[in-house]
């Protein structure tokens, strides 16, 4: 308790001497993509918003998108051990399932895996802009947007030619290397762009000495075909093609990680077009958008391949942009297809099986004004499910602009979660019992918030959420008497709850300081959450020096104690054991050789802070790296 007590007291302290805005601290007028189906002013919307910009990319030279967000308001993220082991990401308390994640505006969670995004895999280099939205989210975005939207945009919307890249090495055989090109042609713009990361790796387990390496390519391409004014044509591809080992559970002796020759190959793809008829200030806008993507995830026991599991989804969608005076109303129609299928040897069951969904969704979002000072938000959405009931989701929210330095902001919505495919028919559909009253998830979450600025050097951003979750599916019900499993959903409410705070302070035009401290309660009935932690913030410090020529960057996030769930070996019962609180300090330096050209170090982790994310399984110590970078035309 006194350790609790002290790190709150250093938190405190922190926020103090250090408002920060890890908030909407880029300009005021600055228009995102995320909040709604057309872009808007960041302050027309009433949902909490994060914006991660490429300078903070850079400034950290931090190659996971997953250890940026652990900087950001209402997010826990939990990693099984070294770089490129599953990583998890919740916000709010909720389930790591509940947030969207989006690429350029494209659904990207795996329904293979959970409908969980593989954050592991997602790397930095090609990334201009992250746009993270909390709150329910499913009106504009549908399943999985429970808790929020994570929005991944790519550097593709360059206006001139351009090229850059890293190198860097460091602790554990690592190497990491990306190059970006863009290249305008009249009325073409052309983008390529291709990143590696790589490590040796470390030992996850508690016991042994076996290393977990991982490697992870990143490639993707972009064209963009102005035909004249008001008619435009944008193509994307993305490909990653990522490996790593990892250690599975000793259920028979410890019920911990231990040394295992098994490992995850696994290979993403994507590609979309849309056509955007009509300018941006044009009465009616039209954009037809076409979307494809593809997992394959194959397990690999001593080389040799298990269980692998694909799926494809096939999206194709119109939407019209509608301009009212000052208001705007947005439709939009929507089909999506998608596929799973599981191969691999029949043995304790059979794996195989072959299974699909489809949902039409009709989305209408209007954007009106009362007065000068105040912008609301309404939607809603009607999905036609191929497998579930129809289903009718709703948000609204409200932005007042009491003062230029002061705003006022609301929202309420309503989300929906369907049950992936492995909760309806398992790994192992012969050992899995098919429950046809298995119903989606559901939840109502509210919000309100207050931003205050004192000129343009301080701000600060409060939040008090709830959202209530009922027909939280439990995905593992057994029955000792047949040992067959089945997943159901559960009794009652499941209730999230918490504040959000953050500050910025920008004490010179060379030294800027963030803050944000978190804090959440997350329970099912008496029991709370796994892995969601109490309390839990971050420190930010960014300072340039020598002209400009230098710069400093430290990180400092705050885990707060956390419970998880140990499965001992049977036939004891499961147990609820405590992580610890920990802090974890990373700092970056760099400095300009030449006009292009800087070179950089970073030590991660830099207390050396021994902790676990995930019980059982270690997580890296302190680590040094170092390099170069490049970048013309930009």
């Amino acid at each position: 308790m006194n350790h609790l007590r002290a790190t709150l007291a250093a938190i405190g302290a922190g926020l103090v001497a250090s408002p920060a805005c890890v908030m909407a601290d880029e300009p005021l007028d600055q228009i995102i993509v995320t909040g709604a189906r057309a872009p808007l002013s960041i302050n027309a919307l009433g949902s909490s918003v994060t914006v991660i910009t490429r300078d903070d990319i850079e400034r950290r030279q931090v190659r996971y998108v997953a250890d940026l967000l652990r900087q950001v308001p209402g997010f826990a993220v939990s990693r099984s051990g070294v770089a490129g082991s599953q990583t998890q990401v919740r916000v709010r308390g909720a389930e790591a399932n509940h947030v969207l994640v989006l690429v350029d505006g494209a659904r990207a969670n795996d329904p293979a895996t959970g409908d969980e995004f593989r954050w592991e895999f997602l790397t930095t280099a090609s990334i201009e802009r992250i746009e993270i939205v909390r709150g329910p989210q499913s009106a504009i975005w549908g399943s999985d947007a429970l808790a929020g939207v994570v929005n991944i945009i790519t550097r593709s919307a360059g206006t001139q030619s351009s090229l850059d890249g890293y190198l860097e090495t460091g602790a554990e055989s690592t190497l990491n290397t990306a190059l970006n090109g863009n290249l305008r042609l009249g009325e073409w713009n052309l983008g390529a762009s291709v990143e590696r990361v790589s490590t040796d790796g470390g030992n996850i387990a508690r016991s042994g000495s076996e290393d977990d390496p991982s490697d992870a390519t990143t490639a993707a391409l972009h064209a963009a075909w102005d035909a004249r004014p008001g008619l435009s044509v944008r193509l994307n591809a993305r490909a990653v093609d990522a490996y790593s080992q990892y250690d599975t559970i000793d259920y028979a002796n410890t019920g911990l990680p231990a040394d295992s020759d098994v490992a995850l190959d696994t290979l993403q793809r994507a590609a979309q077009m849309t056509v955007v008829a009509g300018a941006d200030e044009a009465r009616v806008r039209h954009r037809i958008t076409a979307r494809y993507f593809a997992t394959e995830n194959r397990n690999l026991t001593s080389g040799i391949e298990d269980v692998t599991s694909l799926s494809e989804r096939h999206t194709v969608g119109y939407q019209a942009d509608l301009r009212l005076g000052r208001d705007r109303l947005a439709v939009a129609v929507e089909h999506e297809a998608t596929d799973f299928r599981q191969r691999g040897p029949v043995g304790f069951g059979d794996p195989n099986q072959d299974q699909d969904m489809q949902v039409t969704s009709t989305v209408l979002d209007y954007h009106g004004h009362l007065g000068s000072d105040v912008s609301w938000l309404a939607s809603a959405r009607f999905d036609d499910n191929s497998v579930f009931d129809d289903a009718l989701t709703g948000r609204v929210s409200v932005a007042w602009s009491v003062t230029d330095q002061t705003r006022l902001r609301a929202g309420a919505g309503t989300g929906r979660k369907n049950p992936t495919f492995i909760e309806l028919y398992g790994y192992y559909p012969g050992q899995f019992v098919n429950n046809p009253d298995l119903r989606p998830e559901e939840s109502t979450g509210f919000e309100i918030g207050l931003e205050r600025r004192f000129g343009t050097h301080f701000g600060f951003q409060l939040t008090l959420f709830r959202q209530d979750l009922e027909n939280e599916i439990n995905g593992f019900v057994f029955d000792p008497v047949t040992f067959l499993a089945t997943a159901d959903n559960m009794d009652g409410r499941s209730r999230r709850s918490g504040a959000e705070f953050a500050l910025r302070w920008d004490l010179a035009d060379e030294l800027a300081l963030n803050a944000s401290y978190t804090y959440v309660d997350a329970a099912a009935g008496d029991a709370r959450e796994v892995r969601r932690p109490r309390h839990s913030g971050s420190i930010d410090v960014d300072y340039q020096l020598l002209g400009g020529r230098a710069r400093l960057a430290l990180a400092a996030t705050y885990g707060g104690t956390r419970s998880d769930t140990f499965f001992p070996p049977w036939p004891n019962p499961p147990q609820t054991v405590t992580l610890r609180h920990h802090w974890l300090v990373d700092l970056t330096a760099r400095y300009r050789l030449a006009p292009g050209l800087d070179a950089f170090a970073r030590v991660s982790n830099l207390l050396a802070a021994d902790y676990e994310q995930v019980y059982g399984y270690r997580t890296p110590g302190r680590a040094g790296y170092v390099g170069l970078t490049l970048a013309f035309g930009r």
